[in-house]
């Protein structure tokens, strides 16, 4: 094909309204599909800069509120939290509790009701599983505010270690999560630092020590 001829036909695309219109729709349609699949403790993650510790917790309760919900409404049969969908096939990875009981399972896409995705609640009804509208409202709700709570306690707790002048020493970087020693503090204490520099994060190697001044921190040379 001659090459300005390929040139005009991508131009003449470019500028037909229609094709626009139908390219930003699949665009979208993409893009809500792929954050229907998003769990809610990463859509949570992806607005708020959390500590391992921070995120190992909050998973913990979030398994907490399930199987508190799911005894208050025991009433309603089992309770089924979709957790993700699978990468690899069409497989939906599922909590499943009941009667004091609980397990995961691998439900696949095809048994599930059309109004489904992650983070619903599903329960059994004449063996066939539907959503629960009211429970996977309920459920997010609780879980946002449980992680909120989490969220401002690990700045608390940050803003308390942070000092002005004080020296802090590297003991880890694990894949951009720094932790730090305090070396000014007596008892020495280390934390984990979610909000250290980008620009810093190649040389916060082990052993090396950086001063926080004017709320950031700087390399002490």
């Amino acid at each position: 094909m001659n090459l300005n001829l390929f040139k005009n036909m991508i131009n003449n695309i470019k500028k037909d309204d229609n094709i626009q219109n139908f390219l930003n729709e699949l665009k979208n349609s993409k893009e809500v599909v792929q954050e229907e699949n998003i769990g809610i403790l990463e859509k949570i993650e992806s607005k708020n800069k959390l500590s391992i510790g921070t995120r190992n917790l909050m998973e913990s309760k979030m398994e907490e509120i399930l199987k508190e919900y799911a005894k208050e409404t025991i009433d309603k049969g089992k309770l089924y939290f979709l957790v993700e969908k699978s990468e690899t096939d069409n497989l939906y990875i599922t909590y499943k509790y009941e009667e004091n009981d609980d397990s995961v399972l691998k439900i696949p896409e095809i048994e599930l009701p059309n109004n489904a995705k992650v983070n619903s609640i599903l329960r059994l009804e004449n063996e066939k599983y539907v959503l629960d509208e009211e429970a996977t409202m309920e459920i997010e709700t609780r879980i946002n505010n449980m992680a909120e709570e989490q969220i401002k306690e690990q700045n608390r707790v940050l803003g308390e270690y942070r000092k002005e002048g004080h020296l802090y020493r590297v003991s880890e970087n694990i894949n951009n999560s720094v932790f730090l020693w305090d070396l000014t503090d007596k008892p020495q204490m280390e934390i984990e630092e979610v909000d250290f520099p980008e620009e810093l994060l190649n040389i916060a190697t082990e052993g090396r020590i950086f001063e926080y001044i004017n709320g950031t921190y700087r390399l002490k040379e």
